[in-house]
């Protein structure tokens, strides 16, 4: 068989990028929900809303609904082992905040730029689009953080909707430009975690007066 040429994979971007946000997005929930000494079943519901809180707020307000996961159940498959993956993080050499912050910072920028793709695919408007992106890619931490009794990343002075919002807006333009689907999203996508990225390393935050 030939190995997958680079326009098969272009093609094919969402829907890959769709699973790997699936996987660590619902990775992530399941990490903060070990940081709150949940049991297993509450890393598997904290995992699933992390995974699926976003997307499920977008379908309803662009009225896609039944919302995905209820007509097909197959994010479920990916989702709930998915979040059971937190269990093995104890054995990597990094602190649980560390991964936890990579490991959302991924899911983010690959949910920015999916949730854009849906709702353009659905005639909304591409600076609604842009904006449904961003309620993907933040929505479902924000639940996360809520039922672990921890302030939300989004809520914070950390770059991370404006990360989301850089993601999302360039996907949505690069598209509107004509540029190629599957370009537009890898560009996007890199976009945001670049960014998200560089803030971390950095320590980076949207405060006005660091001396305030």
């Amino acid at each position: 068989m030939d190995s997958p040429t680079l326009s098969h994979l272009l093609d094919n971007a969402l829907p890959i990028l769709t699973v790997a946000g699936l996987i660590v997005f619902a990775m992530s929930g399941g990490l903060r929900a070990r940081q709150a000494d949940m049991d297993i079943f509450g890393v598997i519901t904290v995992g699933f809303v992390t995974a699926a809180g976003g997307g499920t707020l977008r379908d309803v307000l662009i009225g896609n609904v039944p919302v995905n996961w209820i007509v097909d159940p197959w994010p479920l498959a990916i989702i709930l082992p998915s979040s059971l993956l937190a269990f093995g993080a104890d054995r990597l050499e990094m602190s649980n905040r560390a991964i936890l912050n990579w490991v959302d910072a991924l899911g983010m920028a690959t949910f920015c730029v999916t949730g854009a793709a849906l709702s353009l695919s659905q005639g909304i408007h591409p600076v609604m689009a842009a904006m449904m992106g961003i309620i993907t890619a933040t929505f479902g931490g924000l639940l996360r953080d809520i039922l672990c009794n921890v302030v939300p990343f989004v809520l914070r002075q950390e770059i991370y909707a404006t990360a989301a919002l850089l993601g999302a807006g360039l996907f949505v333009g690069l598209v509107s430009f004509g540029l190629d689907e599957g370009l537009s999203a890898l560009a996007g996508m890199a976009a945001a975690l670049a960014l998200r990225g560089v803030a971390l390393h950095y320590k980076l935050n949207v405060k006005a007066d660091p001396s305030a």
